[in-house]
């Protein structure tokens, strides 16, 4: 075994929970695929390789086994499938997510949750705004663009939480599956009538639109639709959310938030540049069908992948020598964090649009907002990357 395959082998969840990008940085410069026993994936770091296996359904299929995010989705979601199956999904949302149709709805679905928001945080001087202002904005937001605009932030913060702990569950710790067992049951129960009802009546919702796209009975149709459903009640939040905060937290530590103040129009760069530095979901998952190298190595047939989007992200050949670095003003060119190929984010604009609606109203109306010296912000997980609490102060 060579010293870096026994670097490779120490590495345990909890280090890459903690911070996975000196690990990915090794990795690129060692062994740029390698297998890491700790998660059972075959990890592929430099941008090069990940964009390739990402883009070659003949040799790297979607559908990982076992895999962590079908036992927890209760079934194949759009992550999981390719060629005409995952067309056919891809199909059924698109309707609700095309450019045109996000920048035409979006602003009145998110605004006046911003506005709400900041109307109770403004003459503190002080939050914590992942839990008090960019989760709540993107699970409501979504809630409502999907058809679920009964439901509460809680409950909605409460399914990511549950659904996040099955879906990264590659060391199939058994507390992690009760969790996302249980989350993935209340779903079911919730949504139940809500099917019944934008069955019989439907909205325009993303919900109604993809049961009506779907053939079948209500009960065929729901269990087409439902896996994927619960993948986007988990990354919907994850992208525009966290993203968002991570976004603030580069802004501010680089001292570059007096220029987007200076021309707001820079928030477009300052969200592109987040979640290039840190992604908020780091992984996109792929199956080898045949004995294929990859980067140098020979990866074997049925080898689990972990194409990390988030090292590509960080790829010194790609973005230079300071690639570690949030530089808002960096030259601009496409980064991975939406991923690659046909399973690119179907969500993406939504998300953006979401997080430029956010920070924009954000720094409009908190003056001389600034990190609290005393409560840094605390970033953890690995394939599900963000602010585990963002304390601010501003000048009330």
């Amino acid at each position: 075994m060579s010293a870096v395959e026994a670097y490779a082998s120490s590495v345990t969840v909890e280090d890459l929970d903690r911070d996975p990008y000196p690990v990915y940085a090794r990795l690129r410069a060692e062994a740029p695929v390698c297998l890491v026993p700790a998660v059972g994936l075959w990890f592929v770091t430099r941008w090069e390789d990940v964009e390739s296996a990402a883009t070659r359904p003949d040799l790297f299929c979607a559908r990982v086994d076992p895999s962590p995010l079908e036992r927890t989705m209760g079934g194949e979601s759009i992550l999981l499938l390719d060629g005409e199956p995952q067309k056919r999904l891809r199909a059924m949302l698109d309707p609700s997510l095309r450019p045109r149709v996000v920048e035409a709805s979006t602003p009145d679905l998110i605004e006046p949750l911003a506005e709400e928001l900041l109307d109770g945080l403004e003459g503190r001087g002080e939050a914590e705004l992942m839990s008090e202002y960019f989760e709540p904005i993107s699970v409501l937001g979504l809630g409502r663009m999907l058809g679920l605009g009964h439901l509460d932030g809680d409950t909605l913060r409460r399914w990511f939480h549950g659904l996040a702990e099955g879906a990264i569950n590659f060391e199939d710790d058994p507390a992690k599956w009760k969790v996302a067992d249980a989350t993935a049951a209340e779903i079911d129960v919730e949504l139940a009538p809500v099917f019944e009802r934008l069955f019989a009546d439907p909205d325009g919702s993303t919900i109604a639109t993809m049961l009506h796209l779907a053939d079948g009975t209500l009960e065929e149709r729901v269990a087409t639709i439902l896996p994927t459903l619960k993948v986007i009640l988990l990354g919907g939040m994850q992208e525009p959310g966290h993203a968002a905060g991570t976004t603030l937290v580069g802004l501010l530590e680089s001292r570059q938030v007096g220029a987007v103040l200076d021309d707001l129009a820079l928030v477009r760069d300052a969200v592109e540049e987040g979640l290039r530095w840190i992604s908020p979901i780091g992984t996109q998952t792929r199956r080898a069908l045949v004995e294929t190298e990859l980067g140098g190595t020979t990866v074997p047939a049925g080898a689990n992948l972990g194409l990390l989007v988030s090292s590509a992200n960080r790829d010194a050949d790609v973005w230079g020598p300071t690639a570690d670095e949030f530089n808002l003003f960096r030259p601009k060119r496409t980064h991975a964090a939406f991923g690659f190929g046909t399973h690119y984010c179907s969500g993406h604009h939504f998300s953006r649009v979401q997080m430029r609606i956010a920070l924009t109203r954000l720094l409009e109306r908190l003056p001389g907002l600034r990190l609290d010296p005393d409560r840094p912000p605390l970033f953890t997980g690995w394939e599900f990357r963000a602010p585990r609490h963002l304390h601010v102060l501003w000048d009330a």
